[in-house]
C-alpha cells in the first residue's frame, strides 16, 4: 500500500433517491467525491455538536454579520 495515501474503508449505504441526488449535486458544486461530501458533513455535525455541548449556538450570518438563521435540531 502507498504510505502517502490514507487507508480507506469501503461501505455500502441504502439511500433515498432524494438524498442520492442531493449528494450528487453537492459533489458537482465542490467538484469532489462522495467521501469528501460525507466527510465535510460529518465535520460540520461534529462542530455543531461540540458547540451545543459548550452551551453555544450555530448561526448563519450575511456578509455584514446580520443573523440570518439558527441551525437547530442537532
Amino acid at each position: 500500500m502507498d504510505e502517502n495515501k490514507p487507508e480507506r474503508i469501503q461501505i455500502n449505504l441504502d439511500l433515498s433517491p432524494e438524498l442520492y441526488e442531493t449528494i450528487n449535486k453537492l459533489k458537482q458544486q465542490i467538484n469532489g467525491d462522495t467521501a469528501e461530501i460525507l466527510l465535510k458533513g460529518i465535520i460540520l455535525l461534529e462542530v455543531a455538536l461540540e458547540a451545543k455541548l459548550q452551551g453555544k449556538q450555530v448561526w448563519i450570518t450575511d456578509d455584514k454579520q446580520n443573523l440570518e438563521s439558527e441551525i437547530v435540531g442537532i
